[in-house]
């Protein structure tokens, strides 16, 4: 009975390790994403003008890329605030769990 909850304990404190990893890999190349898109969009900018009226153009799709670039990182940060928070929550829980269960001699 021991050694099946131990086993329990540390499949669910290693998912719950991976899940974390990859939630911080994953909003750090969203982040890296958008960034690069917001790049990509000023070079665009600086190379493709050819007068005063592709400038004005440009500057405005520059400026709709970079509003469009700063929402996508605001809907990022509040997945993050609904999503990172529990598991991290839920990680301590299951450490505190294992390392109680150790310190009792269980």
């Amino acid at each position: 009975m021991a050694e099946s909850r131990e086993s329990a304990r540390k499949l669910i404190g290693s998912t719950l390790l991976i899940l974390l990893i990859a939630i911080v890999l994953s909003s750090f190349a969203a982040l890296f994403q958008i960034e690069a898109q917001l790049s990509r969009v000023d070079g665009t900018v600086i190379a493709a003008v050819h007068s005063r009226a592709d400038g004005e153009r440009l500057e405005t799709i520059a400026r709709i890329a970079s509003e469009q670039s700063k929402a996508e990182a605001e809907r990022l940060s509040l997945l993050l605030n609904i999503v990172f928070g529990p598991v991290v929550t839920l990680l301590g829980s299951v450490t505190g769990f294992y390392f109680g269960s150790k310190s009792r001699g269980g």
